[in-house]
């Protein structure tokens, strides 16, 4: 082989290793169920918070009572399409007999036609217009839920972002009272015991206060997030975040579906940036909310990260 050829072989591996590198990874055929969108009632103080900020159940009321409406008023217009029917059916046939007598002519039929009628009549308002109006309904409804999200998002963001620095504050206390005493946050309940450290225990306690308001304040930057990406829908009669899409699998699946069912969902993108900047390592990203704090707490108070909060996940944010 010759440097010609050598040189040759060597500029088209190159090309081919460039071109590889350069493609968009592909996303994995078959991945776990998406989970299921938190709700803000199981999200503690903080997630009682949002909602009395957003007031869904405002918007809730109004889409019950309205549909409540329409099913009130098909009812009614229902029966009186029905009277006016048979009223209209009833005095023709009788206006027809008249006549007919009145010519001298036999009289027809009269009772047995409106019988026979009445089993094929329309006696009801149009399913397809009292469904569209419903469908109507449902989805104003559901955009109203959205833009009430948006309306308060900054309000939403500076109670996420409250809580989390009072969580972090908690937890640098908690974390400084057991390093006094000798014993880290991972400490078991008869390590405390056997330490005899009257203080100890009532760190153990902050600590495991802290991890259980810092996993809520996830949770609501979650649902946040699942909200601007995928808005609301009404299920039975009522409003609720639109679940993730189910995930898909087969020899048949497109690449296209694949990134739309198989890619993480906004909850879990939301879990993997607890932190402002990119200084938090990849392995925690989806790691529980005491291994999150135990990274935070572990590093220097110079390089600790804030937390990130609730109004950078509105894509349309800032004309997006």
């Amino acid at each position: 082989m010759n440097a010609n050829t050598a040189a040759r072989n060597s500029d088209a591996r190159m090309a081919h290793e460039t071109a590889r590198a350069s493609v968009t990874p592909r996303v994995p055929r078959t991945v776990p169920p998406h989970p299921p969108t938190l709700k803000l009632v199981e999200a503690g103080e903080i997630g009682a918070a949002v909602l009395d900020l957003v007031r869904l159940d405002r918007v809730d009321g109004a889409l019950s009572r309205s549909l409540a409406r329409v099913a009130e008023e098909s009812r009614e217009l229902s029966e009186q399409i029905a009277v006016d029917n048979l009223r209209a059916r009833t005095t023709a046939a009788a206006g027809a007999a008249l006549d007919a007598a009145e010519r001298k002519e036999r009289v027809p039929e009269v009772l047995g036609p409106i019988l026979t009628w009445q089993h094929s009549r329309i006696d009801h308002v149009d399913q397809d217009v009292e469904m569209g109006l419903r469908l109507t309904i449902q989805k104003e409804a559901a955009d109203r839920a959205l833009s009430a999200v948006r309306g308060v998002l900054d309000e939403i963001d500076a109670a996420v972002l409250d809580e989390a620095h009072g969580v972090l504050s908690d937890t640098v206390q908690a974390h400084e009272r057991l390093k006094l005493a000798a014993l880290s946050v991972d400490v078991t309940l008869d390590e405390v015991i056997d330490n005899g450290d009257d203080g100890a225990l009532s760190a153990v306690r902050l600590w495991r206060s802290s991890v259980s308001r810092w996993d809520n304040v996830q949770a609501v930057r979650q649902w946040v997030a699942a909200v601007l990406d995928r808005g609301f829908e009404v299920h039975d009669g009522v409003l609720r975040v639109v679940s993730p899409p189910r995930v898909r699998s087969g020899a048949f699946l497109t690449d296209a579906e694949a990134r739309a069912h198989n890619s993480p969902q906004a909850e879990a993108r939301t879990q993997g940036s607890q932190w402002e900047g990119s200084t938090a390592p990849g392995w925690l990203a989806d790691k529980g909310s005491h291994e999150a704090l135990r990274w935070w707490v572990d590093l220097s108070e110079a390089q600790r990260p804030a937390p990130r909060g609730a109004a950078d996940l509105d894509n349309r944010k800032g004309g997006k």
